[in-house]
């Protein structure tokens, strides 16, 4: 992941090799045996100190040589040592995912492979970190591009923030240009180290892959690089002391630090502080340094490949997954190692550097260089275009049979197809699926055109429905599960004279709250809405539904469904009913997989499903207030439309029932909106 391995013309630096080599195999090992070395994240870490140092040690023997950066030529450099491998793996996985990935995951690991190709795969992923709909996302086979993006950000930003600080220097006499540029770098370390702890606290799963939270990493190892005179009258001993010190550090994050680690933050100061210790320490003589096995032709070698090791070891962990819906077994572990250890080196011989030292590299002219590396990475960007039009065009053919179907009031399709049991025989519909497989994960319908993915105390809604004067006004609140009621409802509602206004959200069910829970999160909306539905305009008819999600403590349960029925009491009292729809079943984590595996390798889909029991095994809380409420509060429950008596299948009447462990597909929701409503309707009933 590094550049050179060199910090003067001709001068190999054994210890920063080694520290490669290290690196990549603590990444290596960590993500085929992560339960035996937790904290071998930590590798990203060493990398980046290295790239610092050794990026900066060269812009500043330019600085000193011509006074200035050929800012150019840098990124010229930048290109030919890093894109060809790069692309390469991202078309070799292209291919593999066509071949072995099923559909249903394409359109998320094509717009990953997209990000890596343009470098901003690390705001992709800090993106979805944060995004609901992506909560559900599976790991991408280019996923570690993302600090590939980081690097290739600091690439492109420190040059300038470096002919800057010189222009800085020349304008304000008698400034010395080092000490410009070690003056910008103290205040980036300084700032980026400070956000880092603070996003690390705040908002963990995003500042894991954003830049900012990142350049101190590499500012360190430029600090370091920038005081070349530092601790040069330390003798031997010494530096081979810290040499193993800064080993040691970089060995203990690996062991101690792990996936529960608030990181970077804080934490990551382990591996780079050991980082530069060893790089600082040099290659010390003494017989008890580390430099005889730091040198050795094993460790120097991996540390030449580990570029190369770093890009082609996560794609097969992935994609094997993914097409077998297993784990590899030791062996098969060690056979990946093993060919990625090979293409690693041929990359490295038959790509890597034919490029940076033959192809383009003696020529002055750099405008071919920049030419091809845009070439090359638009062709990437077409083999993710051809297949996202593939899913598109099969998508599109497979919703217009299905509006077909609907427009037709297919009696068997769907929800239909548990009404009307005794009439459906089992492939009345043939044996397409709706929707198709590549597009169920974005099966949402209408549920989140107006939702609220931070919820506050300011409230999103959105009227569907009826438009008349004279009309049914209902409310529509919850959660992501009630926002999914939205496309089984929203074809009824004309017909019936309602007019729904939807106030949906991420989490956050409306419940009672009081003044000692402001500390809660959730208190802003919660309060909005108990003063929107007590005190607001007045509704007919309030809809409420929510993921299932009944404490197992039982005085912490007790407390969700007291704080419930405490906030249906003044709704309930200026004359609004309150209908409760008991939320769907839910899945296990690997339950969906049966589904996907079948579809992609040719079985009967049909015959997934998930025992009823287990299904409805957590409790509903909400369902348990209603009734409490001494029938003031009246339940709809839509079981019998997802479970038979024994089993809850997958896959009804043609149609899929879920587009994640506990979200029904908007198709699905489509075809139980009849019942749905039709049913709430009946307690309304005088």
């Amino acid at each position: 992941m590094t550049d050179s391995k060199q910090t003067s013309p001709g001068v190999v630096r054994p210890e920063i090799q080694a520290l490669r080599a290290l690196a990549v195999l603590l990444v290596l090992l960590f993500h085929f045996w992560p339960n035996r070395i937790p904290g071998g994240y930590v590798g990203v870490d060493v990398f980046f100190a290295i790239s610092g140092f050794l990026i900066t040690a060269h812009l500043v023997r330019e600085v000193e040589k011509t006074g200035s950066v050929r800012l150019r030529t840098f990124w010229a450099r930048r290109i030919r040592r890093l894109l060809p491998a790069s692309l390469l793996v991202l078309v070799a996985t292209a291919g593999a995912v066509f071949v072995w990935v099923p559909q249903l995951y394409w359109s998320q690991i094509l717009r990953e492979i997209a990000a890596a190709t343009v470098y901003v795969e690390n705001w992709q992923l800090a993106h979805d970190a944060v995004d609901y709909l992506a909560a559900e996302n599976v790991r991408s086979p280019v996923q570690h591009y993302w600090s590939l993006s980081v690097e290739e950000q600091f690439y492109l930003v420190w040059p300038l923030l470096i002919v800057l600080a010189v222009l800085v220097a020349r304008r304000i006499r008698r400034t010395d240009p080092i000490g410009a540029i070690r003056v910008t770098l103290a205040l980036i370390v300084a700032a980026s180290f400070a956000y880092s702890v603070y996003e690390t606290s705040a908002n963990s799963a995003a500042a894991y892959f954003v830049t900012p939270t990142r350049a101190w990493e590499f500012g360190a190892g430029a600090m370091l690089a920038t005081l070349p005179g530092l601790g040069r009258s330390a003798s031997d001993r010494t530096r081979a002391a810290v040499s193993w010190l800064g080993l040691l550090l970089i060995g203990i994050a690996a062991f101690l630090l792990h996936s529960g680690t608030p990181f970077p933050g804080y934490a990551a100061a382990l591996p780079v502080v050991g980082a530069l210790a060893a790089i600082w320490a040099g290659a010390p003589s003494p017989r008890w340094s580390p430099l005889r096995p730091m040198a050795s032709t094993v460790v120097q070698k991996l540390g030449d490949w580990s570029y190369s090791i770093y890009l082609w070891h996560w794609p097969p962990i992935v994609i094997f997954e993914l097409a077998t819906g297993d784990k590899m077994t030791w062996p098969v572990k060690l056979v990946v190692i093993a060919g990625v250890v090979v293409l690693a080196a041929l990359t490295k011989r038959l790509v890597e550097d034919p490029v940076r030292f033959g192809l383009f590299s003696g020529g002055r002219r750099l405008w071919p260089q920049y030419a091809a590396a845009a070439m090359s990475m638009v062709l990437v960007l077409s083999v993710v275009v051809a297949g996202n039009r593939l899913v598109e065009q099969s998508g599109k053919a497979n919703n217009s049979r299905l509006e077909q179907l609907m427009a037709a009031g297919t009696p068997c399709l769907g929800a239909g197809a548990m009404v009307e049991a005794q009439r459906c025989e089992p492939g009345a519909l043939g044996q397409e699926l709706f929707p198709e497989m590549s597009m169920l994960t974005k099966d949402t319908g209408s549920a989140y055109d107006c939702y609220d993915q931070e919820p506050g105390a300011t409230l999103t809604s959105c009227r569907v429905g009826s438009q008349r004067a004279d009309a049914t006004r209902v409310a529509l609140v919850g959660d992501s599960h009630a926002a999914m009621l939205i496309p089984a409802i929203e074809g009824q509602l004309d017909s019936r004279n309602w007019a729904v206004d939807t106030y949906v959200g991420r989490g956050c069910i409306w419940a009672k709250v009081d003044a000692v829970d402001q500390s809660d999160p959730c208190y802003a909306r919660r309060n909005a809405m108990m003063q929107r539905l007590g005190d607001g305009p007045k509704y007919d008819l309030v809809i409420v539904t929510g993921k299932r999600n009944a404490s197992a403590n039982p005085e912490a349960a007790a407390g969700q469904i007291r704080r419930y029925v405490e906030a249906w009491r003044p709704v309930l009292e200026r004359g609004t009913r309150i209908v409760v729809v008991a939320d769907n079943p839910g899945l296990g984590a690997t339950d969906l997989g049966c589904l996907v595996d079948d579809a992609a390798n040719g079985g009967d889909p049909t015959r997934c499903a998930v025992d009823r029991q287990t299904a409805l095994g957590t409790r509903d809380a909400l369902e348990e207030a209603a009734k409490r409420s001494d029938g003031k509060v009246q339940m709809v429950d839509l079981t019998d439309l997802f479970c038979t008596a024994t089993q809850c299948p997958l896959v009804i009447g043609n149609v899929i029932v879920y587009r994640d462990a506990h979200h029904m597909t908007a198709t699905y929701a489509r075809t139980l909106g009849p019942q749905l409503v039709e049913r709430v309707a009946a307690r309304l009933a005088p």
